[in-house]
């Protein structure tokens, strides 16, 4: 059985050439979840990957126009740029257009397969269920986000029209979002949402890259004076500014908030930080370093809110990026974090401001040997029950079971 992945990730190589050239300028969760599940996949599965990428560009950028069809083969991926037109409008159009033509051809030549599909990026989500339909080849969606049960934190951001055809895209996704075949999931609560005819399901929460098993991860490369890090969104809604203000509050003299990302907090960020010392803020980053920093900080924190219906929804990728670092991480506990985690991990109990900076102050009289040994201890379970290739081997069991 052939496998063939939609989603707009591209290989390392090609990402790297991206945001060089100014191309993209996405922040890379999407194309790290995507990109370890396929990797994992492609370790385990008997027959062909074919990632078929929708480009991840800007949406402001026009310098170049078309992009013409590229292919190549890493780690036993065979990775395909099909064409498109970088205008509105265009690019959706062009690159359904492509995609279905591409769908075809690798059945044509192949025969037996299996489409998996990322379901927020429509104009692919589109060509995959038509031509699943017409093909008779089974169709599985990938759900990271329920559309409808997000924050919108992001959004906020946007200019009236680029909002306004988000929430008519959101819209689509909604109204197709029961139509595959199959569903990948990252938690349970997400099932009575998305799958309401009761299709064939797998929970898998995310995964983390089993090459972390090489990095060294020992007591004496961590940073000194102590740093406490946090990447990823920075939006309010996101509970960073309660912790920024909650560790400011504490005034702690041998510790240091680092932070990483963008986001709607991020102008009261950059004027913060240019009073408060021990507050520094590096803005939006590549993956490479966030993961190198990670391994060299004390504790990483992920104030994430759980007061909002969409957390139900939401395992954020980050948690296992953070455990398999060996880093402790504190977070809070979503209602979608399966209970196995627990031990593994510190948690913010009480999410105001003054609960984060109880938490805070008992977290940072712990030594730096204590710390070591729980993120150790943290990092082992996730290498050994979490990374890519075991979520990769449940998840095509799943598929084979359900292609019986």
């Amino acid at each position: 059985m052939d496998i063939i992945y939609l989603s707009s990730s591209c290989s390392e190589k090609k990402f790297y050439e991206l945001r060089e050239s100014g191309i993209t300028r996405k922040l890379p969760q999407a194309q790290k979840y995507h990109n370890l599940l396929m990797e994992g996949i492609s370790k385990v599965m008997d027959g062909n990957l074919y990632s078929i990428s929708a480009i991840p560009t800007n949406s402001t950028w026009t310098r170049k126009i078309f992009f013409s069809r590229e292919e190549e083969k890493i780690d036993g991926i065979c990775y395909i740029y099909g064409r498109f037109f970088n205008l509105p409008v265009f690019r959706q159009l062009t690159r359904k257009i492509e995609t279905s033509h591409e769908i075809k051809r690798i059945h044509k030549q192949r025969g037996h397969c299996v489409i998996i599909c990322d379901v927020l990026n429509q104009s692919m989500a589109d060509a995959a269920r038509k031509c699943g339909k017409k093909l008779k080849v089974p169709v599985i969606g990938i759900v990271t986000d329920v559309p409808g049960h997000t924050s919108g934190a992001r959004r906020k951001t946007y200019s009236f029209l680029k909002r306004k055809i988000a929430e008519y895209a959101e819209e689509k996704v909604k109204k197709d979002i029961g139509k595959y075949d199959a569903y990948l999931l990252l938690t349970k609560e997400m099932n009575e949402v998305v799958n309401k005819a009761g299709k064939p399901y797998i929970v898998l929460e995310g995964h983390c890259d089993s090459k972390m098993a090489k990095r060294e991860a020992r007591l004496e490369l961590k940073n000194h004076p102590k740093v406490a890090m946090y990447a990823g969104g920075i939006h309010k809604e996101f509970g960073i500014e309660r912790l920024v203000n909650a560790f400011v509050k504490g005034n702690f003299q041998d510790w240091e908030l680092h932070i990483y990302g963008d986001g709607n907090y991020q102008t009261e960020l950059k004027k913060l930080v240019s009073s408060v010392s021990n507050v520094k803020y590096f803005g939006v980053q590549p993956n490479v370093l966030i993961v190198e920093n990670q391994l060299r900080a004390t504790l990483l924190l992920n104030p994430r809110l759980t007061d909002a219906e969409y957390v139900k929804y939401s395992f954020p990728s980050k948690t296992l990026e953070c455990m398999v670092s060996g880093t402790p991480l504190c977070t809070t506990k979503l209602p979608g974090m399966p209970h196995e985690y627990f031990p593994y991990l510190y948690f913010f109990e009480d999410e105001t401001e003054n609960g984060m900076l109880n938490t805070l102050r008992n977290l940072f009289v712990k030594n730096e040997e204590e710390y070591y040994m729980f993120g150790m201890r943290s990092r082992k379970f996730v290498l050994e029950e979490k990374n890519n290739v075991i979520q990769a081997k449940k998840l095509l069991d799943f598929i084979n079971n359900i292609c019986k």
